[in-house]
């Protein structure tokens, strides 16, 4: 809440506004309508303000953009004050030193990176965001052997869904130097060595287990929150079911009605889960086909040209593929990596297209 208002006071400070500025009127009425209709006013009232930090956060990174080199900057020193402090997590799981954190060990076979912020999928998609930066963005020699570290690190989260987008980005990275094709080749070669010998069964074991129990058989909360969106929509839920009443931690802190209305399974986890550990059911049944519409538009294209190219559009995809199973677009600091990324990628794409025109004017007035 502190960030939130030190937000709110850097955009009254610099108040320039991206055209897209015009639908926060209709985005508000849409949220307003949502807290009317929430079964509880405290509940109703949290989800509000998570659905209004995303905005909130892109319409500051749009104002402050000429200075987005200063941002990117300190949001290195915190990847890599994440990445020393899983150094020394390491250092103290191996010679009993205080952990500070508790140990998360996914189905007894690996220890998941989660740095001092405490969350592996998290701590995994930052050094993602950082990884790209320093591959697209910055383009130094000192940029790219830190790329090294930070792909180092998005693996060792151990998040399925980032070894995914990890495996896709050489088809958008453009031109990839040979030692990067004979890393890629040593790693795939080390790979298909241990399936062969047969040690990495137990690994391959639980990724199967993963893609069947989330995916293929539906026997989990996020399938089931999937349903439930499906049914929601069918019903003719244009501006939603009420803020605070699916999905989110306010639903189940405050024991949301519609769990039961639709019959939801817990599937024996419902004393343990806080959420249903995906966003887009949570953010069409609350606030409806039309309001995520409106929603999901202003947080991804406010302050977003069409000069962001592919890197742009790479982030923007990995982004939304992570939200299929968690709920990134409503933890600030989540969202406020993969917004952080986009702004630099849009905002390098409009300062070249200025310069071409700069640039074409210049030589017709020579001429």
């Amino acid at each position: 809440m502190f960030a939130f208002g030190l937000l709110l006071l850097a955009i009254l400070l610099r108040p320039r506004f991206h055209r897209l500025i015009l639908l926060a009127a209709p985005l508000l009425f849409v949220l307003w309508i949502g807290l009317v209709r929430s079964f509880n006013e405290d509940a109703g009232m949290e989800e509000f303000l998570r659905f209004l930090f995303p905005v909130i956060i892109t319409v500051a990174l749009f104002a402050y953009r000429d200075r987005i080199d200063a941002a990117i900057k300190v949001f290195f020193l915190v990847v890599l004050s994440n990445d020393l402090f899983q150094c020394y997590f390491y250092l103290a799981y191996l010679t009993g030193l205080p952990l500070l954190l508790p140990v998360r060990i996914d189905s007894g076979l690996f220890l998941r990176a989660q740095g001092w912020m405490g969350f592996f999928s998290e701590f995994s998609f930052i050094n993602f965001c950082a990884f790209v930066l320093c591959r697209q963005y910055r383009r130094t020699k000192r940029s790219r052997l830190m790329s090294w570290i930070f792909a180092l690190f998005a693996v060792l989260g151990f998040s399925f869904k980032m070894f995914a987008t990890l495996a896709i980005y050489p088809l958008i990275a453009g031109k990839v130097s040979p030692r990067v094709w004979m890393v890629v080749g040593v790693t795939v070669g080390a790979g298909l060595w241990l399936v062969t010998n047969g040690y990495l069964d137990a690994l391959f074991s639980v990724a199967a287990a993963k893609i069947s129990f989330y995916i293929v058989e539906g026997n989990s909360a996020r399938a089931e929150s999937y349903r439930v969106m499906v049914e929601s929509l069918a019903n003719g839920n244009l501006l939603g079911e009420g803020l605070g009443s699916f999905g989110g931690p306010a639903s189940v802190r405050y024991g949301s009605p519609l769990y039961g209305r639709y019959h939801f399974d817990w599937y024996g986890l419902g004393e343990i889960l806080k959420t249903t550990d995906t966003f887009y059911p949570h953010l069409f049944v609350e606030i409806g086909l039309l309001g995520a519409v409106v929603w999901l538009w202003f947080v991804l294209r406010y302050g977003h040209g069409k000069q962001g190219g592919m890197p742009w559009i790479f982030v923007v995809s990995a982004f939304c593929f992570d939200n299929i199973f968690s709920m990134a677009f409503v933890s600030s600091s989540y969202v406020f990596s993969a917004l952080l990324v986009m702004h630099a990628f849009s905002s390098r794409g409009e300062a070249r297209t200025s310069n071409n025109v700069r640039k074409h004017s210049t030589a017709r007035t020579l001429r």
